[in-house]
């Protein structure tokens, strides 16, 4: 690859201790996950089942999930930023419509989703031109693209994994920019690289912690470039 940014040392070292030169080919990775997630703090939590495809060369994604919303209901929910343009899809049963939300927030928020997954996707920390990284005096690296505010830190254990990601700038639906978190558990070796198996996310709202999703990788699999 040419034009790829000088990356700062932690992430030169947790490419090298995760993904081996054997893999760094990679042109799309695809994911299959479980899981739960709810609508809001006090809300039940719905199983789902979700493919997810990345690419490894450009900002691009799609999960496509699942979700059982009661007995014999079920919806079916893309999540996806394709094309420079972000969206989200809900449809009952995959056929009738029940959310579907567009435009500059949800652009930057889908962007913001695709960072903070690349512990899922590690090949396009060495493949993907448009991510730029700065390093911070508490230890983590900042990845954005585009504009500055869009952004993610990824946060480190003492062994170099990342084990958390965050960023101030992600909008919650009306609520606006809300503080967002990922954390990330159980590293192991899944098609050929070394990543984590559980993560969960969260918004920080003044009311308290709302974890919304949580869930496991099952399975990887990589398209070769």
């Amino acid at each position: 690859m040419n034009n790829l940014p000088v990356v700062p040392a932690q992430i030169s070292d947790y490419l090298e201790r995760n993904v081996p030169p054997q893999a760094r080919s990679h042109a799309r990775a695809r994911v299959d996950q479980a899981g739960e997630m709810r609508l809001k703090p006090e809300g039940k939590w719905l199983p789902f089942t979700a493919e997810q495809w990345f690419a490894t060369e450009e900002v691009a994604f799609c999960w496509h999930a699942r979700v059982k919303m009661a007995p014999l209901v079920t919806a079916v929910v893309e999540d996806a930023y394709e094309g420079g343009v972000g969206r989200l899809d809900a449809k009952l049963w995959g056929k009738i419509g029940l959310a579907h939300a567009d435009g500059p927030a949800i652009d930057r928020g889908e962007i913001q989703r695709y960072l903070a997954e690349l512990t899922w996707n590690p090949v396009a920390l060495a493949r993907n031109p448009a991510l730029r990284f700065a390093a911070r005096d508490d230890g983590s690296v900042r990845v954005w693209t585009g504009d500055a505010e869009t952004y993610v830190d990824l946060r480190f254990d003492a062994g170099g994994d990342v084990a958390s990601i965050y960023t101030e700038t992600r909008s919650f639906g009306e609520r606006g920019p809300t503080p967002w978190e990922g954390r990330f558990f159980d590293y192991a070796e899944l098609g050929g690289v070394r990543m984590p198996r559980r993560g969960e996310v969260s918004w920080h709202l003044p009311e308290g912690l709302f974890t919304y999703w949580r869930g496991e990788i099952l399975g990887l699999e990589w398209d070769e470039g």
